[in-house]
């Protein structure tokens, strides 16, 4: 069987040595390098595109937008996993926004990490335990929330705009996409806010599971 081939990118001596000990001990990985910066990491995907890129997310050099940008650069169906100190919705949002395949928290077991490597591998998407319970509670929270506003008149229409909203549109792509105009977007976006009981955007994007999480 041919081996996963994996790039590391971590700035931290300690922890990059600790995560290549731990795939090193799987014969289905292979580590192409182990690298701390940024550009270390893009000169090296250059000539191994294949290769997962499992990348903290404190990475000094670039955070991971623009990492993703200039990795697809030389490969768009590039393969990349975030290992992070954050169990943050907001950051871990912004991840999956960028591609990401993986979000991962530093607290995950060596098995739990050859484990989610390999359903990476396989095409999927896969997070830590912690991040996974994260997302439920999350995602349960708006549900119930949805389902409470549900009785209170919330409309097909808003229900509608909830669902691009949370799936990370913008009031003008929305409009765009249900042919109205950015202004009536706004409007059904500050009545779902005023039903569900929330302050701004950002205290619902909170909530939000982007649409490749599932």
């Amino acid at each position: 069987m041919k081996a996963i081939n994996l790039i590391i990118a971590e700035s931290l001596d300690l922890y990059r040595l600790g995560i290549k000990t731990a795939l090193d001990n799987n014969s289905r990985f292979r580590i192409i390098a182990s690298v701390k910066t940024r550009k270390d990491l893009v000169n090296t995907f250059r000539n191994e595109s294949d290769a997962i890129c499992l990348i903290s997310s404190g990475i000094q050099d670039g955070n991971i937008h623009e990492i993703m940008k200039e990795l697809r650069q030389i490969q768009p169906s590039v393969t990349v996993v975030v290992i992070s100190n954050s169990t943050e919705m907001t950051h871990l949002n912004q991840c999956i926004k960028a591609g990401v395949k993986g979000y991962f928290t530093r607290n995950v077991s060596e098995d739990e990490l050859n484990d989610l490597l390999l359903t990476v591998a396989s095409g999927r998407q896969a997070f830590s335990k912690s991040v996974s319970q994260l997302m439920i509670g999350k995602y349960t929270d708006l549900a119930k929330r949805i389902q409470t506003t549900n009785k209170n008149g919330i409309t097909k229409r808003e229900r509608e705009i909830l669902k691009l909203i949370v799936d990370g549109y913008t009031s003008s792509e929305i409009a765009n996409l249900l042919y109205i105009s950015t202004r009536t977007v706004e409007t059904h976006r500050s009545n779902i806010m005023n039903k569900l009981d929330l302050k701004n955007t950002a205290a619902l994007v909170r909530y939000a599971i982007e649409e490749n999480l599932s």
